[in-house]
């Protein structure tokens, strides 16, 4: 686990394991064209991010500046 995310800021399992389960919970909904309306859309950007920052700070900060889901979520009714 400490190798596979060099970054997180301690060796908890359930540091990576809760955002992921969120994470995967949310793309089975959109696989299954379930309504994402009602979810923290906010809290699973920054558990991609958290995540993607704990193997690699480069690539967080490279996927940040090209995500529009800032944009998309500034938009949102």
């Amino acid at each position: 686990m400490a190798r596979a995310f060099p970054n997180a800021p301690r060796r908890a399992l359930t540091l990576v394991e809760d955002p992921v389960k969120r994470l995967h919970k949310l793309r089975n909904r959109i696989a299954h064209h379930e309504g994402i309306w009602d979810q923290n859309l906010a809290g699973r950007r920054d558990d991609m991010h958290n995540l993607l920052a704990y193997l690699d700070h480069d690539a967080a900060a490279w996927v940040a500046s090209c995500s529009r889901i800032n944009t998309v979520l500034s938009q949102r009714p």
